[in-house]
């Protein structure tokens, strides 16, 4: 392929990554975070740079370095420990994830400009159509880069360049006391590294059939693919977040709901028009995710069957979960969510810390056992968060350093890290391995 040809591909490719990435609940979140920021939005824009867009990228190009393949790196951990926390994400994408794009881009996209459209016909209209940008996985993402990302990112960029260059209001003082932890966690809690570990064999398979085979080419493509998705991002929800902050004397940042307050300021920068495009924006941002997770889930389930089971019937299977589940509302799913957020994504984390050290880490023990604390206590917090008391375990998670923080599993992680370490350094593998 010329070079020319490699670049425009690359470019595509980083717009597909960028609409996979971009859901449309991460329409809603900057805004508030940059009114509640005001006048101290730049520190804001930093936290959420870091946790909302660095760590899932940076979880992305770890899995290009280690081979492009996540097992490369859990094969340390435990040879089943892929396919235990692959598959729960995959089991939480197509129960919640997945339908929840549904019901977002129903209700704020089609009914924001057609209200007066039922709900159930649209539901399943919108799997159809995510169904029949799925149904062949190895151009699913050059039908996101190349046909629907275009799109959104036209509107998004003119929504958000009006709403910079031609603020709606002045920016208030801030009413959270440190900006930038607060916009880091609110970017931390979005849970997007579980994409990049839910979707590398789809976002590899892409880079590899447009001629990037070795190991080299693969990565410095997926780098550039980065670049241009991280730079999409920054846009988007770096000029969200500067317009929230500028909303100030328009919304009360202590009253205002997350989605009054992205509808508010929307229809302050566009008016009815631009109303008409944010439901078009959210519509694209829901599809690209939705076509994105469903072909991803149906491949796991196509890797893990060693290819007995048919790529097109099991996403045509996950499709119509999905419908299902949004038919029968989101909101009952929803309560699970969160325990499975617990649950899964520390280890998620850990591993993009284990992935960046894997070459320095002298033996096993520092995955293993990093691993099996971290787990543990994400586990225990996952209980905490259904309401079920027990008492040792209340006081284990409560009182763990950056639990208020929601990093509790830090401590443990670390603890594992050095003590597993230490352990496999003095006693042999082969008696820990018996």
């Amino acid at each position: 392929m010329k070079a020319k040809n490699k670049n425009t591909e690359i470019i595509f490719i980083g717009l597909a990554f960028f609409a996979s990435y971009f859901g449309a609940g991460n329409l809603i979140f900057p805004p508030k975070l940059g009114l509640e920021a005001g006048t101290s939005w730049l520190p804001a824009i930093s936290g959420l740079v870091l946790s909302g867009i660095f760590l899932p990228l940076l979880a992305l190009m770890i899995i290009s370095l280690a081979g492009g393949s996540v097992d490369n790196i859990t094969s340390r951990v435990s040879k089943h420990f892929y396919k235990i926390l692959v598959g729960s994400i995959m089991v939480f994408a197509n129960f919640v994830s997945v339908p929840r794009t549904a019901a977002v881009a129903t209700e704020m996209g089609i009914q924001g400009i057609f209200p007066e459209l039922p709900y159930v016909p649209l539901v399943i209209g919108y799997f159809l159509f995510a169904f029949y940008f799925a149904r062949t996985k190895e151009s699913v993402i050059d039908k996101i880069g190349k046909l629907l990302t275009p799109a959104l990112v036209v509107i998004l960029f003119v929504i958000v360049v009006k709403g910079v260059f031609f603020p709606i209001g002045t920016a208030s003082a801030p009413v959270v006391s440190n900006p930038f932890l607060h916009s880091f966690l609110g970017g931390y809690q979005t849970g997007d590294v579980l994409v990049s570990f839910m979707m590398p064999n789809v976002f590899m398979g892409a880079i590899t059939s447009k001629g990037f085979t070795s190991d080299e080419d693969r990565n410095s493509a997926t780098f550039k693919a980065c670049a241009i998705a991280f730079l999409c991002l920054l846009i988007v929800y770096g000029g969200l977040l500067i317009i929230g902050a500028h909303s100030g004397n328009h919304f009360d940042a202590n009253t205002v709901e997350s989605a009054a307050l992205l509808s508010g300021i929307v229809t302050l920068v566009g008016g009815k028009i631009g109303m008409i495009g944010f439901g078009i924006a959210v519509f694209l941002a829901c599809i690209t995710t939705a076509v994105a997770q469903i072909t991803s889930i149906a491949d796991y389930f196509v890797e893990l069957s060693n290819d007995k089971l048919n790529y097109q019937i099991t996403a045509a299977v996950v499709a119509t979960v999905g419908t299902s589940v949004a038919l029968l509302g989101v909101d009952k799913i929803i309560v699970f969510s969160t325990p499975l957020f617990h649950a899964m994504y520390p280890a998620c984390l850990a591993l993009i810390i284990l992935g960046l050290l894997r070459n320095v880490l002298p033996n096993d023990g520092s995955f293993k056992v990093s691993m099996a604390l971290t787990v543990v206590y994400s586990l225990f917090e996952a209980l905490l968060s259904t309401g079920m008391e027990v008492s040792f375990i209340t006081t284990i998670v409560t009182k763990m350093s950056l639990y208020a923080q929601g990093m509790g599993w830090i401590v443990p992680f670390l603890v594992g890290l050095i003590g597993g370490t230490i352990i496999y350094y003095i006693i042999p593998n082969k008696k820990l391995n018996n």
